[in-house]
């Protein structure tokens, strides 16, 4: 008799795991439970209040549950857009887990990672593009490769297997996730238009001309559900990007266009200092044209749009591995980003 799925989802109610826990939720089969410091009640799954940096608190909380079959892991130490994770602190918050659940969970087939381009070092260093999976890590700093280390390491001998997704610059449509690099621009053109400039590229010269890419979430919920269930993602590591690389000189113009403005040069500026004093502008505007009313340094996470804009050379992925295993998906990056606008338009937060 088959196990039915029963599947963890740590760190539920972040951009990712929640991406992830309701396509799950909504596909049938998965059965989730979400992890949470603070859960959401109106989660569409049960959560568990848990705090993963406590394992006496893991031990409690969850070792309990004996009928996991698969774990999506997306949880992460707190730390805002940009900043260096830390190291230990996320490689521990994996082990008390592992250790509460791993124990009593004897039909456990599967544990998925999500980690990202970080892994190849993309911040650290320019290096032949596209990133291969297979491609040595260049960012031995970042908790990605001592995560690999320690599944690699627990899964030996055992019945459960592994895999790993390396997304790169979240794109989604939702307006309660300030991570998110469409609203940060959606919103920083919006300001913009309204003090009579052009769309000013907030880097430098070489990150304008630079290639980079985009990962849209929905498709990176797809396929961690894929590398959970296929067999030959066993003890793999997938990129997952839409796999249309463009420059920022491609796609600014095109923003600009939809906003009725000039594409501005690059000026090696940020977003983060430019917001820094227009929240006095920022009310005016949604009190005029009858918006949502957001506080600006909440509603977007402006040091991560500086973050993406900050490297100064290609971030390109390469995805034929996906699609020689057989994931198939794949977005036109412009059309998700005016999707996008439209979308932020239709919901009141930009006129």
């Amino acid at each position: 008799m088959t196990m039915p799925k029963k599947t963890l989802i740590a760190g539920a109610t972040g951009q990712i795991g929640s991406s992830v826990g309701d396509y799950l939720a909504s596909a049938g089969g998965w059965n989730p439970v979400g992890l949470s410091r603070t859960p959401d009640a109106s989660a569409p799954y049960p959560m568990i209040a848990v705090d993963l940096t406590n394992a006496d608190d893991c031990l409690k909380k969850i070792s309990g549950l004996t009928d996991i079959t698969h774990i999506l892991y997306a949880a992460r130490f707190d730390h805002f857009g940009g900043e260096l994770e830390s190291k230990d602190t996320n490689v521990e918050m994996l082990k008390n887990l592992l250790d509460a659940i791993e124990p009593s969970s004897k039909h456990l087939q599967h544990i998925h990672l999500v980690h990202g381009t970080k892994y190849y070092g993309h911040t650290i260093a320019q290096r032949t593009v596209p990133y291969k999976e297979e491609d040595q890590c260049g960012n031995y700093k970042s908790f990605y490769f001592e995560q690999q280390s320690l599944v690699e390491q627990r899964q030996r001998g055992k019945n459960w297997s592994w895999s790993i997704s390396r997304p790169h610059a979240f794109c989604n449509y939702r307006t309660d996730e300030p991570r998110n690099l469409i609203l940060v621009v959606a919103i920083y053109a919006t300001i913009m238009r309204e003090l009579g400039l052009p769309l000013i590229f907030p880097g430098s010269p070489s990150s304008y001309l630079a290639k980079t890419q985009f990962s849209w979430l929905p498709t990176l919920a797809h396929a961690a559900a894929w590398m959970m269930q296929e067999p030959t993602c066993a003890n793999q590591a997938y990129n997952v990007v839409n796999g249309d690389p463009k420059s920022w000189s491609e796609l600014w113009p095109l923003l600009a266009r939809y906003f009725d403005m000039e594409a501005g040069a690059p000026d090696s500026s940020s977003f983060a200092r430019f917001v820094s004093n227009k929240d006095m502008i920022w009310r005016e505007i949604t009190e005029k044209y009858g918006l949502v009313k957001t506080e600006l340094m909440q509603v977007a996470q402006w040091p991560y749009g500086d973050y993406v804009l900050s490297v100064q050379w290609d971030v390109i992925s390469d995805m034929s591995k996906a699609l020689r295993d057989g994931f198939t998906e794949r977005i036109d990056s412009e059309k998700m980003w005016l999707d996008g606008f439209d979308y932020f338009r239709a919901q009141k937060i930009i006129p």
